[in-house]
């Protein structure tokens, strides 16, 4: 089963995340990938978290623009850039 798809099984935004954190370190995952998974949280902050935390493992981070389509608020994505130093 895919990460995606365990991930929105959970019922709650924070076990969402959990699952989320604990599945992605160790794989390779590309920017798109994760911004999908990203769709699945309901709230902007969940999503800015778990796309912060999932920086390290994005196999191209050089395309890590193309996940502010997650975000409803600028401030989101420019928190993002912020955190990763663009």
């Amino acid at each position: 089963m895919n990460i995606k798809r365990m991930v929105a099984k959970e019922d709650f935004e924070d076990d969402k995340l959990a699952l989320a954190k604990q599945a992605i370190p160790g794989t390779n995952m590309t920017a798109m990938q994760l911004a999908e998974i990203a769709r699945v949280f309901s709230f902007e902050d969940t999503k800015l978290e778990f796309l912060k935390f999932a920086y390290p493992f994005c196999i191209d981070q050089n395309k890590y623009y193309l996940v502010n389509d997650v975000f409803s608020f600028s401030t989101s994505k420019d928190e993002l850039r912020k955190y990763i130093g663009q």
